[in-house]
């Protein structure tokens, strides 16, 4: 693998024949303004910025034997009744960028081997490689067989508090993942409690969306059960209290870093 190439899903282009050569990453979104301008005043409302999505353009080089077929199977990759799209690129470790094919898969000029590949991330803002549930024990696996320890999983059998870290540079929202005992849990990270008025069992699993603004026990609609709450965690480390009576429970906290550039 050279130092500067690209993966799609995981794939090397390198492995089918395609050169990196070129790439336009800007470093941010444009912006986009949402304002509104009244008749007889001068200027505009400002109602603030958002970001737009991010607009990634990529020029490869086809050095495969078989010009043809390699085109054919790129195309595949980029089709877009495929799977979703995540693009690595080697200089930038760590990361992986969801896309969409957006344009046209061109090649520059008659039997040039250079081809343009537009692609645009409606979500513009890059992941990590991994889920946090992956630094988890318990799965097969032991230190130093590539895991390492992790505050995102704990155990509670009496009222506390656990760290859980966003080492990207954005909010992200969790997936809260309970297993066990408890009656009426609750969960605060400073500002905000989430709180269950349930009592679980030992068998009895909750998840507790904080993106999609869903609670669900035992793979069951269970958002009544709930109080409505859901937080984000910001960058850095964020210190979760829990609480409630007859705890027995695990606790585990899944998500993706995401970062501005």
């Amino acid at each position: 693998m050279t130092e500067w190439g690209i993966k799609i899903n995981e794939i090397d282009l390198e492995t089918i024949g395609f050169a990196l050569i070129e790439r336009s990453l800007p470093v941010l979104p444009e912006t986009e303004d949402n304002t509104v301008k009244l008749a007889g005043s001068d200027g505009v409302i400002d109602f603030g910025s958002t970001f737009g999505p991010r607009v990634i353009n990529v020029t490869l080089y086809c050095f495969a034997q078989d010009y043809h077929a390699a085109l054919a199977q790129l195309a595949a990759m980029m089709s877009v009744h495929g799977p979703q799209i995540y693009v690595e690129f080697h200089d930038l470790p760590a990361k992986r960028y969801p896309v969409v094919y957006s344009g046209t898969l061109s090649v520059q000029a008659t039997g040039s081997r250079t081809i343009n590949l537009p692609l645009k991330m409606n979500d513009p803002w890059p992941q990590s490689l991994r889920d946090t549930a992956v630094n988890e024990y318990g799965q097969g696996l032991s230190y130093g067989q590539g895991y390492v320890y992790s505050d995102y999983a704990q155990f509670f059998n009496a009222a506390g508090t656990m760290p859980v870290r966003n080492e990207g540079t954005l909010p992200q929202s969790p997936v809260i993942k309970i297993s066990g005992a408890f009656t009426n849990l609750t969960l605060s990270d400073g500002n905000k409690t989430i709180v269950i008025s349930a009592i679980s069992t030992a068998s009895d699993t909750w998840e507790i969306n904080c993106e999609k603004y869903t609670v669900k026990k035992n793979g069951i609609n269970a958002y009544g059960s709930s109080n409505g709450v859901f937080f984000a965690l910001n960058p850095g480390a964020t210190t979760i209290t829990v609480g409630g009576a007859g705890l027995a429970v695990s606790l585990a906290f899944v998500f993706r870093y995401k970062y501005l550039y």
